[in-house]
């Protein structure tokens, strides 16, 4: 019987080669559904009031990397609010359960619907955490920085779906 860590050394050997893969079709698919609306119930709208940022401010938040081991914890615990923000299409195949489906591309136009949702997470103790594909894969790592300069500290799950699909962890589809 192997151990995570095993599963998990396996999965980086793998996810190397398809980490510019996936990021490439990700971004080609999200320039496709760049125009389209969210619809849907796997699109969660949650009215909310915009936080105002003043032009040059100091406000910042921070972000760091997590792992599986304590992603899996968080989640099976209740205790993360967790967003793919790969595009729709991947989303719809499979996705960590629990995760809300968060497309980079749609970042401007859901960021202040996502802004009460994020607060009211971290108000109850809750760790925010992205994620997409992989390593390769820096969407998760670009809306984090973005939602830095809103002053949200939060986490990315760098290694992404991939090493949890590896892993033989559960998904939803």
């Amino acid at each position: 019987m192997s151990t995570l860590h095993d599963r998990l050394v396996k999965v980086y050997n793998r996810s190397l080669i398809a980490a510019l893969f996936a990021a490439l079709v990700s971004c080609e698919v999200g320039m496709k559904d760049q125009d389209k609306q969210p619809e849907g119930p796997l699109h969660r709208v949650v009215a909310s009031k915009p936080v105002n940022i003043p032009v040059g401010s100091e406000v910042k938040g921070t972000y760091e990397s997590i792992g599986i081991g304590e992603l899996f914890e968080l989640q099976q615990t209740g205790k993360v609010l967790l967003y793919d923000v790969r595009v729709p299409y991947f989303y719809q195949i499979d996705h960590i359960p629990g995760a809300i489906n968060w497309p980079h591309t749609w970042y401007d136009e859901e960021v202040q619907k996502r802004d009460i949702e994020i607060q009211i997470a971290q108000n109850a103790g809750k760790k925010v955490v992205l994620y997409c594909f992989n390593l390769g894969c820096s969407e998760a790592r670009n809306v984090a920085k973005k939602l830095t300069r809103r002053g949200y500290s939060l986490y990315v799950f760098s290694s992404g779906i991939d090493t949890w699909r590896e892993a033989g962890l559960q998904l939803d589809r």
